[in-house]
């Protein structure tokens, strides 16, 4: 998984395509640091409730505290903006205002490795939790803007479609930029020297459109993206500092927020990174597989998901012989496939491999329905067709009624035709046949013995039947003999004699009733 997943994380274009309509993680799935974060969650996913600044506080180790320090200050920094007379002057004045205040009564110093909660502890911040922090401010303040996503950074546009005035929080300096005609026309006159914008579209759209469309890009975020890609960085953080798990933890959050390509493959990475845990135990790591069996449309295969289940049944199962255990490893996986074809190569091997456990332990009749289900995956499977005839020929040992016998061989028979070119079930199909005809007769019941004596007839004629017990055949036709020279019809007895003796030439039993009858 690990050579395909860098393949993946690495080609083009990915940050263009949006996420599929199922979900890749569900809420029993997430593991909550705290109570305030599981409230938090819960009041925006089930209640929607939505309440940013909880949501941002929500993966810190104090957040009930750091929430409340923060909403001092930040309503306090609001009643201040509010009214003061840069307010109400015209939007660019405005909001360089609000964005020097902001960075001088919260922010003192930009870090890589940011979570929001520092901003309230320390000041420190990075892009997304300063854009954050910003966007929560006009929110609140009923200032129009919309948050852009750029390779490795996020930034605010003020304004949007008006003035569009950008609030970049990497550069404190020279953080707040707005856009002249001058710088505007240069932008739209520089894309069509590049014929990236064409003269049909020059003709047909404003420089404002022009400049909005190929310089802020179409697509705009979410606030509660922002907090998705937030939990995707401490994910990410967590990372550099060997907490896979942490890391993981964090991705499945994050993806909830903002189910975009990148953070499935996020999924998908830290998925595969926490699989090469030596220390996971065999139910984590078959829950686990089966989260990853979701991201088929992502590169994973079938036979990648069939393969870390075959890890775990040499594991569990083959060598450590925990059946339990192994079971509840399979419907861990299997409760979160959605693929038939792979729900069925799992499903294959876990069957199979049971099947083929109680048979090595001579447990036949524990083994047989394991097979049975098995087949019904892959009817056509010669070695399991194989193994499944052995064990049915093994589980009848010590079975004394023949109907018990011919009632299971026939249910088989009916429910996979395959058996129908295995020679080893046709011989023991046919045995039972000649074992019931035989038995009929020896109790009497003509009408069921001449019906079993016909069906093995032709059963032997038509399928090439080899006999695997000639005292079986030869016991029959012995006691039909007996039976119709009882009743004084002695050429019919003569004709089952012979019949017999061309079927299991042989046959001492039958040679010497011949003998009594006055044959040769």
């Amino acid at each position: 998984m690990k050579s395909l997943l860098l393949t993946l994380l690495f080609a083009p274009g990915l940050g263009q395509i949006y996420a599929q309509t199922d979900s890749l993680v569900y809420w029993n799935e997430l593991v909550f640091a705290s109570p305030y974060e599981t409230t938090a969650f819960e009041n925006y996913f089930r209640k929607k409730n939505i309440n940013y600044t909880e949501l941002f506080f929500a993966n810190s180790p104090t957040a009930a505290q750091d929430a409340r320090n923060f909403e001092e200050r930040f309503n306090a920094t609001v009643k201040e903006i509010a009214s003061s007379d840069a307010y109400k002057k015209k939007n660019d004045k405005k909001v360089k205002y609000i964005y020097q205040l902001v960075h001088n009564r919260f922010l003192s110093k930009y870090e890589t490795e940011n979570r929001f909660y520092e901003i309230s502890r320390t000041g420190n911040y990075n892009c997304v939790t300063a854009t954050a922090l910003y966007a929560m401010f006009f929110e609140k303040l009923n200032i129009p803007y919309a948050i852009k996503e750029k390779p490795s950074h996020v930034y605010l546009v003020a304004y949007p479609n008006a003035e569009n005035i950008m609030i970049e929080t990497t550069t404190p300096i020279f953080g707040f930029l707005t856009f002249d005609n001058t710088y505007k026309n240069s932008f739209v006159t520089n894309l069509k020297n590049q014929k990236i914008i064409g003269n049909s579209e020059v003709a047909n759209s404003t420089i404002d459109e022009l400049f909005n469309k190929y310089y802020f890009g179409s697509e705009d975020i979410s606030l509660a993206q922002l907090v998705g890609i937030h939990y995707l960085n401490d994910g990410l953080f967590k990372q550099d500092h060997n907490d896979i798990a942490g890391a993981y933890e964090q991705i499945k959050k994050g993806y909830l927020y903002y189910p975009n390509v990148r953070s499935e493959y996020l999924l998908l990475h830290f998925s595969a990174a926490k699989l090469e845990s030596p220390n996971l135990d065999p139910l984590q790591r078959a829950t686990l597989i089966g989260r990853v069996s979701r991201l088929r449309e992502k590169g994973v295969t079938t036979d990648m998901i069939k393969g870390e289940f075959y890890n775990l049944t040499q594991t569990v199962l083959l060598k450590n012989n925990d059946k339990l255990l192994y079971k509840r490893c399979f419907e861990a996986i299997t409760q979160s496939i959605k693929d038939k074809e792979t729900l069925d190569e799992v499903s294959f091997v876990y069957y199979y491999e049971n099947g083929r456990v109680f048979y090595n332990q001579g447990n036949y009749i524990r083994a047989k329905p394991f097979f049975a289900r098995a087949m019904e995956i892959q009817p056509n499977n010669v070695d399991l067709g194989g193994v499944f005839v052995s064990c049915l020929a093994q589980s009848f040992r010590n079975e004394r009624k023949n109907s018990v016998v011919l009632d299971s061989l026939e249910h088989y028979k009916n429910r996979f035709q395959a058996l129908e070119e295995n020679a080893n079930f046709n011989s023991m199909l046919a045995m039972i046949y000649a074992a019931e005809f035989g038995e009929s007769f020896q109790k009497g019941d003509e009408k069921r013995g001449e019906k079993y004596q016909k069906i093995f007839e032709d059963f032997y004629s038509n399928r090439n039947i080899t006999i695997v017990s000639p005292q079986v055949v030869g016991q029959a036709y012995s006691e039909a003999c007996v039976y119709y020279f009882r009743k004084g019809q002695k050429t019919k007895a003569k004709q089952y004699l012979n019949k017999g003796l061309e079927i299991v030439p042989d046959d001492l039993q039958l040679k010497m009733r011949r003998q009594m009858l006055g044959g040769s």
